[in-house]
């Protein structure tokens, strides 16, 4: 029996039976037919300890895996040419190698590696780049406390404090010696009396100017404190923006990624429907040769030795691998690009390897054919 296609996101009958399947080789999922993270892990855990494709999607070679079976939709699967009478030389090759079971085109295998190349290019988790900052504005926040005035820790109090003391001894020595000057020189208890009333009269002017030097203090740490808040708060927006522009890149990315898996199994479904339609159209053939020769064999003289030619890299394929190699070399890992390209460099043609050339050097890095 031949299992459709299915991926994160699938439900039905086929989700329950990969889940079925799955717990059989030592899973423990609910058989819920919904294809959710916990069936995509296990997916992925299965086809990597059998040696597929780690891509979480379940298709041929997949439901081959765990059905135990060479599934081949549309066909019984043989091993092997079939001898088979008044079938000409082209259509018996034909139909035997199509018989071997579906292989994906180049189309497929560069959209399926431009699908794998955006993991290269998945942003990382977010990390703020202000929580330090943050946490240096809080803790000034929080330090800097309710307000209270002390004139002892208040340095324009202490300026003035200093001029005024400076004038209060400036009047009472002035006033020490007018009274001296008037009793020939001899200090009195007037005169003792005059210059502190006269120092005192600068210190009253001195006490008179703590409600507004109280003021000023206060307005200052209203100010420290504003200016501190609006630090905090600028710091708390452009960390906001710095995340909003992560989630936009990272929303970008699942896009793309959404794109490419379904540009895969578009063209995997356009290729496998085109192998299911030569598949039959050679089978349909090789009955109508039979019917005609009564039997005997349809030898067309041609012969289908040695090594088939290759065909170069169509453009849709090359587009698919240019973009891959592209997330590879933006994300640095020059190497699987170079891998990538060399994998198809044989298939290449001049204008093809000229242009991955080109892309190559786009990003700093260097690869020759």
């Amino acid at each position: 029996m031949a299992y459709a296609t299915i991926k994160y996101g699938s439900s039905g009958s086929s989700v329950k039976e990969l889940q079925k399947k799955l717990n059989e080789n030592g899973y423990n999922l609910a058989v819920d037919g919904r294809f959710g993270s916990a069936t995509r892990s296990a997916v992925k855990d299965y086809q990597k300890k059998q040696g597929l494709a780690v891509d979480g999607i379940v298709g041929k070679n997949t439901w081959s895996s765990l059905l135990g079976t060479t599934v081949t939709p549309g066909t019984t699967g043989t091993t092997g040419k079939q001898v088979l009478s008044g079938v000409s030389d082209e259509t018996s090759d034909r139909l035997a190698a199509l018989e071997q079971g579906y292989q994906p085109s180049d189309e497929v295998q560069a959209a399926q590696a431009l699908r794998e190349s955006l993991s290269a290019t998945k942003p990382g988790d977010y990390t703020s780049t202000f929580d330090e900052e943050l946490q240096r504005l809080y803790r000034q926040l929080t330090a800097q406390g309710g307000f209270s005035y002390d004139p002892e820790q208040d340095a324009a109090y202490q300026t003035y404090a200093r001029l005024y003391q400076q004038g209060g001894e400036a009047a009472m020595a002035d006033t020490l010696g007018q009274a001296a000057a008037l009793t020939g020189g001899y200090g009195s208890s007037y005169a003792q009396t005059a210059a502190q009333q006269s120092y005192n009269q600068y210190m009253q002017q001195l006490a008179a100017l703590l409600p507004e030097l109280e003021q000023q203090a206060l307005a200052r740490h209203q100010a420290e404190g504003k200016a501190l808040q609006d630090k905090y708060e600028a710091a708390l927006d452009a960390q906001a923006q710095e995340k909003a522009a992560w989630e936009q890149a990272y929303e970008a990315w699942l896009a793309e990624l959404e794109r490419s898996d379904e540009g895969y199994q578009d063209a995997y479904q356009r290729d496998f429907d085109q192998y299911k339609l030569l598949l039959d159209y050679f089978a349909d053939k090789a009955k109508q040769e039979q019917k005609a020769s009564d039997g005997r064999k349809a030898n067309s003289g041609k012969t289908q030795t040695g090594e088939k030619k290759q065909e170069s890299l169509s453009s849709a394929a090359a587009e698919s691998l240019q973009r891959a190699m592209g997330n590879y070399l933006k994300a640095g890992n020059e190497a699987a690009a170079v891998a990538l390209a060399e994998q198809y460099a044989s298939r290449m043609t001049p204008a093809q390897k000229k242009r991955f050339v080109q892309l190559f050097e786009k990003h700093g890095a260097a690869w020759g054919v």
